[in-house]
């Protein structure tokens, strides 16, 4: 199955996270061809992400990297533009000398390095103390999710982080364009798996854990925010020399439950306002 890895497996505690903005579960089963072969094949675990509510992308990216909710971190809405005081996963990794890197929309910006968002200043970022180690950000959600992963690609090979993170908006914008039942929103989710089918065979050689995910869904209307499935349901594909038999599960995994996932694979504690992954479910993925 690992015939794709590197014998000795340098990478086996580093993780990338390719966070897909907007794209519903629902469209990524019919639409991701690779993931799917992946999951086929035995080398990918596929199960579903349940979001926050409201089912928006600033909360959700707090939730999904502090593992906590709304009432904790406070962002309830799209607005607040400054960094959050609740730890994240990017702090925890820079308390232990360890680094991380984002190429993404530059609320992940805002939230975890410095808010508000300078276009000057921040569009470019290394060697940060705290929070994300080295960054490269967008603002317009037009902004090709291929540059996006050339840019993501460019910070792996030259900063070597132990976390690096892509967060691509073509399908979300889409969406919001189109709604869910697109022909352009498949259309952009179909696209998406063509990066991944390129990108991820180098990763898997090279050694890396891999999380494909995304932030909420998308529905007809091209709204998301509230509570229907089609806004709230995400897909969820793992990648780990650690998962004996990767399979396709009917798990449904809180939004809040992904640090602490994060950090396990990462091989650092979480913090004490984590929400704990799941025992039961990591016993049953990993074997244990």
């Amino acid at each position: 199955m690992w015939g794709l890895v590197t014998a000795d497996r340098v990478n086996q505690n580093r993780l990338i996270v390719v966070l897909i903005d907007g794209l519903s579960n629902e469209v990524a089963q019919r639409h991701l061809g690779y993931m799917e072969g992946l999951v086929e094949e035995g080398i990918a675990l596929r199960a579903r992400v349940k979001s926050i509510l409201p089912s928006l992308s600033r909360p959700c990216y707090a939730s999904i990297f502090t593992g906590t909710p709304p009432q904790v971190h406070g962002v309830t809405t799209n607005e607040p533009a400054a960094r959050l005081e609740t730890p994240s996963v990017f702090d925890l990794l820079a308390a232990v000398s360890r680094t991380s890197a984002v190429a993404g929309y530059h609320w992940m910006s805002e939230l975890f390095s410095r808010g508000p968002y300078d276009l000057v200043r921040d569009v470019e970022q290394s060697d940060n103390e705290s929070g994300i180690t080295h960054g490269r950000f967008y603002h317009q959600d037009e902004f090709p999710d291929a540059q996006l992963f050339g840019l993501a690609e460019r910070m792996r090979r030259t900063e070597n982080p132990d976390l690096l993170v892509i967060h691509p908006m073509g399908c979300d914008h889409a969406g919001h364009k189109h709604g869910s039942a697109s022909r352009e929103y498949a259309g952009r989710a179909a696209f998406m798996d063509g990066i991944l089918a390129t990108v991820l065979p180098v990763w898997m050689r090279e050694g890396y854990q891999i999380i494909v995910t995304a932030d909420h869904g998308m529905n007809a209307f091209g709204f998301h925010g509230g509570p229907d499935e089609a806004e709230r349901i995400t897909p969820f594909y793992l990648i780990s020399q650690r998962l004996p038999s990767p399979v396709a599960t009917q798990d449904t995994i809180e939004q809040t439950e992904l640090s602490a996932l994060f950090c396990d694979l990462l091989g650092i504690s979480p913090s004490a306002t984590m929400r704990p992954f799941s025992p039961s479910r990591k016993a049953q993925w990993f074997g244990l």
